[in-house]
């Protein structure tokens, strides 16, 4: 997608620039609210990446709960937003926490002592194992959903 500039005016005073890094929304099956959230949830995104909070979005901007809620609904059904439940994120979570844990001993394992290294190596072992159940928990839900399972 192309970076577009709109130019926006303001009541009295010089123009605003908001520079979108996405085309805009002209999709009439959606509200000017339901865009309104989609630039928030933009924002969540972009500041809580890879995943946000919506409950903290709504508690945090004052945001009707219910009206923001069918506003996702919205976005969701017509392709604008995803939602991830619990399961993908601790997935997700787990792999990253697995890989930086890797790094890190592969930096420092020189320098360990015998006692440091085993302890380093439970340590693995426990950060690999919540990362095997939580992609097999994450494997489960596909097969769940997907009616494989």
């Amino acid at each position: 997608m192309s970076e577009e500039q709109l130019k926006l005016r303001s009541e009295p005073g010089e123009p605003d620039v908001l520079a979108v890094a996405h085309l805009p929304i002209t999709d009439g099956r959606l509200s000017s609210a339901d865009v309104g959230v989609y630039m928030r949830c933009r924002w969540l995104g972009a500041i809580c990446a890879p995943y946000g909070d919506l409950d903290w979005l709504i508690a945090e901007l004052r945001m009707p709960p219910e009206e923001t809620r069918a506003s996702v609904r919205r976005l969701v059904e017509f392709g604008y937003l995803d939602t991830v439940g619990p399961v993908e994120i601790e997935a997700v979570k787990a792999q990253a926490v697995a890989e930086h844990v890797r790094e890190a001993i592969e930096v420092a394992m020189d320098e360990l002592t015998p006692a440091e290294r085993t302890a380093v190596a439970r340590l693995a072992d426990l950060v690999d194992r919540r990362r095997d159940e939580a992609t097999a928990a994450l494997d489960a839900h596909i097969d769940q959903e997907t009616g494989h399972g």
